[in-house]
């Protein structure tokens, strides 16, 4: 039991809980564009999720050497460096548009960390959740597209899609930390109380389901797992703003991508 503790510890405090649901996430959105899954980008997502997610959390802390559980710091390192070397093999088989779409994305994010008081920084809690929104979307969903000439209107209404399912998962962890959350400008949780805020997320989280409805094909396997996703969804973003569950919200909330790709897949199965 101690070692499976110790597993599952790993498994969340080191992102790759963070890093499936990236994948999972792209390749529902690859699914619904009727794209040809892209290994190199899947393999590039996945490293490079965990390489900066893992860099920004304990990168200080392993320079230090101030970590203090020995096996973790050993295991953290050893995945850091081959995630790095993920990235950067996978790196050179991504267009030149992709190189662009990974630079947006990279400016959002280390303005959201190293810029706090920035419009894109963590301080702002009006657009905080907003800058998550963004690179999520652009590392799933825009990256799908090897070429400008590659988006089409679908490709934009999939965008704006994802962005919205990225918002609905991001009320639950705005209403455990309001009450720690010490910003410049209150974030929406903060700003609107729970009431309003459990209705924004339900509100996104159909949009999810209506805009990917608008941009796919109207078979019968997506309507069901769009269906389902927010059958699946509703609640567990719903109990999340109820609890202040540190294990809920990293365990069950952004494990919401991968059971929506495996109702996918067995929709596809099954029909």
């Amino acid at each position: 039991m101690a070692f499976l503790k110790q597993a599952l510890d790993f498994y969340l405090k080191s992102s790759i809980h963070v890093a499936l649901s990236v994948v999972a996430l792209s390749v529902l959105n690859g699914m619904f564009l009727n794209k040809i899954l892209d290994v190199n980008l899947l393999i590039f997502q996945f490293s490079s999720t965990i390489f900066y997610y893992n860099g920004l959390k304990y990168g200080q802390l392993l320079l230090k050497g101030t970590l203090k559980q020995l096996w973790f710091t050993i295991a953290l390192c050893v995945l850091i460096g081959i995630s790095l070397i993920g990235s950067l093999y996978t790196l050179i088989h991504l267009s030149y548009f992709q190189f662009l779409m990974i630079g947006i994305a990279v400016i959002l994010g280390l303005s959201y960390v190293f810029l706090p008081s920035s419009v894109f920084g963590r301080e702002n809690g009006t657009f905080k959740t907003l800058t998550v929104a963004l690179v999520w979307a652009i590392v799933t969903s825009a990256l799908q597209a090897e070429d400008a000439k590659d988006i089409t209107i679908s490709n934009v209404v999939q965008f704006i899609a994802t962005s919205c399912w990225i918002l609905a998962l991001m009320f639950p962890f705005e209403f455990r930390d309001r009450k720690d959350d010490q910003l410049r400008h209150p974030t929406l949780v903060q700003r609107f109380g729970l009431g309003a805020s459990r209705f924004l997320a339900q509100f996104f989280l159909a949009c999810w389901v209506i805009l990917i409805l608008a941009s796919v094909r109207f078979e019968r396997q997506y309507i069901i797992v769009l269906l389902l996703s927010y059958v699946l969804a509703a609640p567990i973003v719903a109990k999340g703003m109820r609890t202040s569950s540190l294990l809920y919200t990293e365990f069950w909330v952004e494990a919401l991508p991968v059971m929506v790709l495996l109702s996918f897949g067995l929709a596809c199965i099954i029909f």
